[in-house]
This record gives C-alpha cells, sequence and structure tokens, in this order.
C-alpha cells in the first residue's frame, strides 16, 4: 500500500514537472522576445552581423591573401625533383628487324636523379612591381567595398527605424482620432434623438469612424512589416519585437542638421573610382614591362646515377652544380605587345571619363538633397503653424455644428484639415532626418 502510495506521488511529481516545463516553453514560444535599441546600437548590431558586410570582409581578406601571395615571388623561386627508373633490356637488330640481340643497357639498368634548382629574379621591366601595385589598389578597393556596404546597410537601418517611429506616431494619431469619432458619434446620436439631426449624419459619423479603425489597422500591419525587416537587417530571430528607444522624431530643427559643406571627394562612388583609374595605370605598367628583357639568377645542384658524362659510361653517382644567369627578351613583343599597350591605354581614359561623371553626378546628388534637406525645414514651421489653426478652426466648427450653426460637412472638413496638418508635420519630421542621413551616406560618413 505504502509502495503504491510513493508511486502515485512520484508519477505526480513527473506529470507536474512535465507540465510546468512545457507551458514555460509554451510561453516562450508566444511570447516572443523584445529588445529596446537606439539609433546607434541598431547600426551597431547591423554592422557586426549582417551577412552583406561580412562578405565583403571575406572578399578584403582575400585580397590581402592574393597581396602577400605577389609580394612572395620577390623571395627565389626553388623546385625541388626526383626520378628513379628501372631501363628494360636493351634489343639490338642487324639486317632491318632481324637478328635481335638483347643486352642489358650498360653502365647499369637503373636510374636516379635529384636536384634542386632556384632561380632569382633580377630585373623584369617593372612587372612584379607593377603587379603588386595592382594587388594594393584591389585590396584598397576592397576596402572601400566595406565601407560602402557598411554605411548602405546603416543607411537601410536608419531609413527603416524612421519609418517605424513615423508609422508609430501616425498610430498615436489614429488612436487619438478615433476618440474623438466615437466621442462625435455618440454626441450626433444624442442630437439624433433629439430630432436635431437626421439618420445622414449619424451615417456619415459611424463611416468615418470605420475608416478611421481600417486605416489604424492597416498602419499597425505596416508597422510588423517594417519591424521584420529590421529583424533582417540586423539578423536577428524574425519574431523578435524591436522598442525603438529614439521615440522622438524632431520637434524643432536640431543644430547638428546645419552639417558642414559636404564634399564629392569622400563618397564612396568617387573613391571606387578615382581606385580603379589608378588601379588601370598600373595595369599599363604591367603591359608595357612586355617590352623589356628579363634577367634572373639561376642555380642548381644535382644528384645523378649512373655516370653519364664519363665516356664510356660508369657505373657510379656523381654530383654537380652550377651558378649562372639568364636573360629572355620576347623579339615578338616589338609588335605584338602595341596593341594590348593602346587598349588599356583607351580604358584608362575611359575610366578617367567615367571619374569626372561620377564627380559631377554626386556634386548633382548632394546638391539636390540639400535643397531637400532646406525645404523640409521650412514644411515643418508651416505644418506647425498650420496645426495650431486648424485646431482652433476644428474647435469653433464643432461648437458652431452642436449649437446648428454649421454642417456636418463642415465639421468633417475641419477634422480632415487638422488630421492632414498632423500627417504633414509627421512627414516634413521623418523626411529632415531621412535627407540628412542620406546627405552623409551619400559623402561617405556613415
Amino acid at each position: 500500500m505504502n509502495l503504491f502510495h510513493q508511486n502515485n506521488k512520484l508519477f505526480l511529481f513527473l506529470f507536474l514537472g512535465t507540465n510546468l516545463f512545457w507551458n514555460v516553453d509554451f510561453a516562450q514560444e508566444k511570447n516572443p522576445e523584445t529588445k529596446v535599441l537606439s539609433i546607434k546600437e541598431a547600426i551597431s548590431i547591423a554592422k557586426e552581423n549582417n551577412d552583406w558586410i561580412a562578405m565583403a570582409k571575406l572578399q578584403k581578406e582575400a585580397s590581402e591573401s592574393d597581396l602577400k601571395e605577389i609580394k612572395s615571388h620577390v623571395l627565389p623561386h626553388v623546385v625541388a625533383g626526383a626520378s628513379g627508373k628501372k631501363l628494360s633490356n636493351v634489343t639490338l637488330y642487324e639486317h632491318g628487324l632481324h637478328d635481335s640481340e638483347s643486352l642489358p643497357p650498360p653502365p647499369s639498368t637503373y636510374q636516379a636523379n635529384f636536384g634542386v634548382e632556384a632561380s632569382f629574379n633580377l630585373y623584369s621591366g617593372g612587372k612584379h612591381e607593377a603587379q603588386i601595385e595592382e594587388s594594393e589598389i584591389k585590396t584598397k578597393l576592397s576596402d572601400i567595398k566595406i565601407q560602402q556596404q557598411s554605411g548602405s546597410i546603416s543607411l537601410q537601418v536608419i531609413q527603416n527605424y524612421l519609418e517605424i517611429l513615423r508609422l508609430s506616431k501616425l498610430d498615436s494619431i489614429y488612436k487619438e482620432q478615433i476618440s474623438r469619432e466615437e466621442l462625435r458619434l455618440k454626441n450626433i446620436n444624442s442630437l439624433y434623438k433629439n430630432g436635431k439631426v437626421t439618420r445622414s449624419d449619424v451615417l456619415r459619423a459611424e463611416i468615418g469612424l470605420s475608416n478611421e479603425q481600417f486605416a489604424r489597422k492597416e498602419n499597425q500591419s505596416n508597422i510588423q512589416i517594417f519591424n521584420n525587416r529590421l529583424n533582417v537587417l540586423l539578423k536577428l530571430p524574425e519574431e523578435t519585437k524591436l522598442i525603438l528607444s529614439d521615440t522622438a522624431i524632431v520637434k524643432e530643427t536640431p543644430e547638428w542638421i546645419n552639417i558642414e559643406e559636404p564634399s564629392e571627394k569622400t563618397a564612396y562612388n568617387f573613391l571606387s573610382a578615382k581606385q580603379n583609374v589608378e588601379f588601370q595605370e598600373a595595369k599599363v605598367k604591367g603591359v608595357k614591362s612586355n617590352y623589356y628583357p628579363s634577367i634572373s639568377l639561376i642555380s642548381a645542384y644535382e644528384y645523378n646515377y649512373p655516370n653519364y658524362l664519363k665516356y664510356p659510361n660508369v657505373d657510379q653517382a656523381y654530383s654537380i652544380g652550377f651558378v649562372g644567369f639568364k636573360m629572355e627578351y620576347s623579339i615578338s613583343s616589338l609588335y605584338q605587345n602595341n596593341h594590348k599597350v593602346r587598349a588599356e591605354k583607351e580604358r584608362l581614359e575611359e575610366l578617367k571619363v567615367n571619374e569626372n561623371a561620377v564627380r559631377d553626378n554626386l556634386k548633382l546628388e548632394i546638391s539636390s538633397l540639400k535643397i531637400k534637406l532646406e525645404d523640409t525645414k521650412e514644411k515643418m514651421e508651416i505644418a506647425q503653424n498650420n496645426i495650431e489653426q486648424s485646431k482652433v478652426n476644428l474647435k469653433i466648427v464643432n461648437t458652431k455644428y452642436f449649437n446648428q450653426l454649421a454642417l456636418l460637412t463642415d465639421l468633417l472638413e475641419a477634422d480632415n484639415l487638422y488630421l492632414q496638418s498632423k500627417y504633414k508635420l509627421i512627414e516634413a519630421q521623418t523626411s529632415l532626418l531621412n535627407y540628412y542621413y542620406q546627405i552623409l551616406y551619400t559623402t561617405g560618413k556613415i
């Protein structure tokens, strides 16, 4: 009986423990992780975790390894080799293929060789130096690509962050508007019951409330979409709920918006175009090196068996070595290399034109963003004034309507003007920061 009672206790304990574990696990799945982020923290996480930035860093590491490999060519080129053979008998023929005789090959049926050869480049017309320069520029280009990819991802993070803030501000406005619409509908229903307004006023108020509820629901879905996009950029679990700590977009124009005169000379695209010109100049040097001879210091030392240096051949091993130099010159380069040099020079001119075009496009883009930035500052001031004016206007028309001195159409129009002015302020606030960060990205400062 006691044993049965103890087993029941054990079973109950296991059941409760399993149930508790399942409930905790279920609760964790049901309640996704939340993460509080500022813009700076979001950028920092993206730079550390984003796959595109990681790929750019790996490409730079590969370029650095290529550079080390090319630089190592300045060291002597050493080759070691060995061979061993067993020869068959020698078949001797007389009178064509008749009267053959088979004899072992003198002085031995075995042959062996082991040796080391070394060569050291003394002069190659600047070919090796040009290859090193090309590889160094490739490394610089890969570094610029990391910065550009990092800046691009940072800008995407900022834009998604600002969009979530904008939509969150809109959600607050929708919430406030729905409360106002509900109060208005309640008051209109009272007027309708007292016979002071028609049924159409009630219906229009209900439709207005439904439209705002619909708009808020759609806005909340958009917040979730941009939350997921930001999670992907930061490489966080998709279900992670982000809480943005930088809740204020822009209440007034901050001092840091008045940035120093932006320059296209620090832009990623311009730096890449400039490095491409230098890379092509190095290629031209490399192609021109084909006009010059190459001179190398050479050396070798070998062990051989049997001795074929002596006649008749001797069944013995011997060693021998040498030191000298070798010069090579391709005579055909005098008439074949001209076309290649001309082609590389034409590509160089093309890249120089491209560099100028990139500079001009960047100047135009920066000046356009500056104009938009200044224009948005003015729009913010106008929107703030419009909010104050439309708020007073709404209050006046609302009073008139409920005193039977204005139509519902006038009230809805006044309410819409107030709502639109608040929308425009949020749009201007978000656009101001967006243009500011776009200028920073375009000029290579993020």
